[in-house]
């Protein structure tokens, strides 16, 4: 049981617990502890367990903002009854986002908590464990009245909330609301339509109806991207938007974690709301526009200067010129990747690589890419059981096929041939691709599916298979290639997910046919030649996400280079895990802990799908403690004790002799991000290490 469990099974079992009469007479039984325990951990106050009295509302909601409410705050009320967390009003002064509050307030219960296990844990029915919402001091022509929200998804109507649900989070509101009624409010038009056929015990009343409102008056220069909310949805999943870009929906959806030059929604958005909030706080222009799809068709995909003005909006063609002074000053300070070095060809072995000082591990950077060399200079510095075999190939290679490879392809003169580097170099002084996503998207589209079918240097293959069956001892193993460049894996640039891996079989590229299955693996009914994987990976480097991520921390296109790291493909794994040395949400140095059964994915899982979250007290290289703070969505149990004990041990002794090579900025902490597996044969390994900035 963790810790809070234990708190609110005393409170509840304990003198602490309030009983407090509903209509029937029957008690409630309320946790009034939790609140206190959270104030005392952080030293100020994070929530309240009722609103007995004004000066209580007023000390822990803020001014809204909008044109018919006067103050706002934030609630969460349990779904379940084993959910982690009782029924509070956060203080907003102190957390303006659920999300800060559950993992500052409550770090042992949500630590590591990310952003799609947020929105499951309070927007979808079938994972919902709190509900979340807001409550406001709400204007009429005739008066004022108390009301609150209850938010689900407005991109999935499955979601929506019920009478049956609404109506528990009012009961329990209403239970520690003591200065007056509480009114639903409906916040998004599927709630509204909805709520038209319900029998309430309460009153519901719908937002005023206004022809404009700012949330975060200010101006920004991009592309005005029109979008339905389903549209929106796939525009996010393809990361059809970016910085760039003036994005505009009809309905506010829930968050918008991408960097954009601002935001209109046809739907107003709470006070507090996530978007409200996420946009205020990275200066990005944000307001309300009456039926915004129509109203501004007519500059769609334009160039804009678009201002949301306090009282009204205004919007203007842009040049590029204006544009791009604009964007450089909202982006942060530019980050800097070595040259790729493209003089060595050799393909050494990950215990092969010298490592032994920190001018020959940068030089390993430049000449094979930051997760190859990370895990070789880790690799000669642990126990080898905890090992996979592998070697690097390096940049030179990546370079070979980007200028020798060709295409037919318009650069401006009409169709002609051009290399990939041409092709490359040519975007990049191409207003139209630096400045307009949906045309850059469409390039880098069509370069990456032109790279897909370009031959590959046949004496590539050739010192590939030899170093392959030296390593590996056969041609019938499964490999993987992985990204390995030189804008990932840094200090100043993680670059997490942004580039492809593949698996690769060499009895596949050398049986003379395209006919699978795979000789590696019969389960795969394609080949996994290597002239494909390595296409794959060097494709990768042209992602759109991964050219959006790198231009917006300025990184020099032209120095980024892809080289791979080859090491065992692993089959029938029994657990997959990301282990931090420290703790990334807080200044709590136990080590976190996140895994799952199988090959299922940690960080890219599906929706519903959440791994295990273990935090570790270490002493002296030693795990003292464990402390299980959530279980995995398919396990009661994935990581035993033992193999905790073993993991916490293995991570100690690294985040003790592993070098550090850079300056770690003032008013940060460096902690390792590691990432590991259980084999089938029940062997811990570790595959990755990247540093992390606290």
């Amino acid at each position: 049981m963790s810790g809070l469990s234990l708190l609110l099974f005393a409170a509840c079992t304990g003198p602490d617990t309030t009983d407090i009469p509903d209509d029937s007479g029957e008690p409630i039984v309320t946790d009034e502890t939790a609140c206190a325990e959270a104030e005392a951990r952080l030293g100020y106050r994070a929530c309240v367990p009722r609103i007995p009295d004004d000066d209580t509302f007023n000390g822990v909601t803020v001014a809204a903002g909008t044109v018919d409410q006067l103050r706002v705050g934030k609630y969460l009320v349990p779904a379940r009854d084993d959910a982690r967390v009782p029924p509070v009003f956060l203080d907003v002064n102190a957390f303006s986002l659920h999300y800060d509050f559950l993992t500052a307030a409550f770090p042992d219960d949500f630590t590591g908590l990310t952003t799609d296990a947020y929105e499951a844990l309070v927007l979808r029915p079938d994972t919902r464990e709190l509900y979340a919402g807001t409550y406001s001091l709400y204007l009429e022509d005739d008066g004022f009245y108390y009301g609150f929200t209850v938010w689900d998804d407005p991109a999935d109507d499955a979601t929506t909330v019920t009478l049956a649900q609404v109506t528990e989070v009012w009961e329990a509101l209403t239970a520690r609301f003591a200065i007056g009624p509480l009114a639903f409010v409906p916040n998004s038009p599927a709630q509204q339509e909805a709520a038209l056929g319900w029998d309430a015990a309460f009153d519901i009343h719908n937002p005023a109806q206004v022809d404009y409102e700012a949330y975060n008056p200010g101006e920004g220069y991009g592309y005005l991207r029109l979008y339905t909310l389903d549209e929106f949805a796939a525009a996010t999943e393809a990361a059809a938007f970016g910085y760039q870009d003036f994005v505009v929906i009809d309905e506010a959806p829930q968050d918008l974690e991408r960097v954009v030059s601002g935001i209109v929604t046809g739907t107003r958005q709470g006070g507090l709301s996530h978007l409200n909030v996420r946009s205020a706080a990275r200066g990005t222009p944000n307001c309300y526009v009456r039926e915004p799809l129509a109203t501004l068709a007519a500059w769609e995909d334009q160039l804009v200067h678009f201002t949301c003005g306090d009282d009204a909006y205004a919007v203007t063609a842009a040049t590029a010129a204006e544009a791009e002074a604009w964007w450089a000053g909202i982006r942060p300070a530019p980050v800097s990747i070595c040259e790729a070095g493209l003089d060595e060809r050799a393909m050494p072995g990950l215990l092969e690589l010298p490592t032994d000082s920190a001018e020959v591990r940068d030089a390993n950077i430049c000449t094979y890419g930051a997760k190859g060399s990370n895990l070789a200079t880790l690799y000669q510095r642990i126990d080898r059981a905890y090992q996979l075999d592998g070697f690097v190939i390096p940049f030179a290679y990546y370079d070979d096929f980007v200028r020798t490879g060709t295409w037919t392809v318009d650069l401006g003169v009409g169709e002609g041939t051009y290399t990939f580097a041409e092709t490359i170099a040519a975007w990049h002084a191409d207003d139209a691709f630096l400045t307009d996503a949906a045309v850059r998207r469409a390039r880098l589209e069509a370069l990456r599916e032109a790279m897909g079918d370009a031959p590959v240097d046949p004496a590539l293959i050739d010192s590939l298979a030899e170093r392959i069956v030296a390593t590996f001892g056969d041609d019938t193993t499964m490999v993987r290639f992985r990204s390995s460049s030189n804008a990932e894996d840094g200090l100043d640039f993680s670059g997490a997910g942004l580039y492809n891996s593949d698996s690769a079989c060499l009895a596949d590229e050398l049986d003379g046919d395209d006919e699978g299955p795979s000789l590696c693996d019969p389960e795969k009914d394609d080949e996994e030649t290597l002239s494909d994987s390595l296409r794959e990976v060097w494709g990768s480097t042209w992602n759109l996400a991964a050219w959006e991520e790198r231009d917006w921390y300025g990184i020099d296109p032209e120095r980024v280079a892809m080289g791979i790291l080859c090491d065992t493909r692993s089959v029938g794994e029994l657990a997959n895990i990301v282990a931090f040395a420290g703790n990334p949400t807080s200044v709590d140095d136990r080590y976190l802990v996140n895994a799952q059964l199988g090959e299922l994915e940690v960080v890219s899982a599906e929706p519903g799908v959440f791994p295990e979250q273990v935090l570790l007290t270490v002493e002296d290289g030693v795990v003292t403690q464990v402390d299980r703070v959530s279980a995995s969505s398919e396990a009661e149990i994935v990581l035993t004790d033992a193999e905790l004990f073993e993991l916490g041990a293995v991570l100690a002794d690294i985040a003790a002799l592993y070098p550090n090579d850079d300056v770690v900025p003032e008013g940060h902490t460096l902690i390792w991000d590691t990432e590991w597996k259980i084999r089938s044969d029940g062997q811990l390994v570790i595959k990755q290490i990247r540093p992390f900035l606290r």
